[in-house]
């Protein structure tokens, strides 16, 4: 079983006589209650939240495909686009950072991309060495008091190609989380913050 979905349902994946516990990844749903402001009253909100493959793999270059050959057979994943990854240790040893990102969602602050997806960054601190790993997800009203999360993606860009540093995200162009969510479930437009695109470099 190589397709994402089989490999996520199982709960993990062997490589090279490792097992790799993928059971965080499963479909998992959080619950939230957004206080009441001003004239809009408290909301309950539950969260499903789910993860692509790309959590715990690296793609092709466009227009190239992975030699499997050198990388191992059994790090081929097929994703929901039916292309073939390779599972990453380290996108994977990074990915058990996801669940207590989306249990404390509502107090954190998501960046606008100027696409239809969203992002949030995690600071991690390993061995005293700062780190942004970026998390770059969807969502989308499913009922009155759910939403979805899709995480498309998740990562520590490298440090040594600058070249893939997203220059078009303005770090203080952010909202509140909590703000994301009650506009989701109203169904209101969410805009950038007024004047957010002045005297910025």
């Amino acid at each position: 079983m190589m397709d994402w979905n089989s490999i996520k349902t199982q709960g993990y994946k062997d490589v090279d006589g490792t097992r790799y516990n993928l059971s965080h990844l499963q479909d998992a749903k959080y619950h939230f209650v957004i206080e009441a402001s001003g004239k809009y009253p408290e909301l309950k909100c539950t969260l499903l939240v789910q993860y692509s493959s790309h959590c715990v793999s690296w793609g092709p270059k466009r227009g190239e495909d992975i030699d499997f050959s050198i990388h191992g057979e059994q790090r081929r994943i097929i994703d929901d686009k039916g292309v073939h990854r390779c599972f990453c240790d380290i996108r994977y040893a990074l990915s058990s950072h996801l669940p207590g990102i989306f249990e404390t969602f509502s107090d954190r602050h998501c960046l606008f991309t100027g696409h239809e997806n969203w992002l949030t960054i995690e600071i991690l601190d390993p061995a005293g060495e700062c780190q942004e790993y970026e998390v770059f997800f969807s969502i989308t009203r499913q009922s009155s008091g759910m939403l979805r999360i899709y995480v498309e993606s998740a990562y520590v860009r490298e440090p040594d190609n600058p070249g893939n540093r997203p220059v078009h995200l303005k770090r203080r162009d952010k909202v509140r989380a909590k703000v994301l969510l009650a506009k989701k479930l109203r169904g209101e437009p969410v805009r950038r913050p007024a004047g957010g695109r002045k005297g910025r470099r």
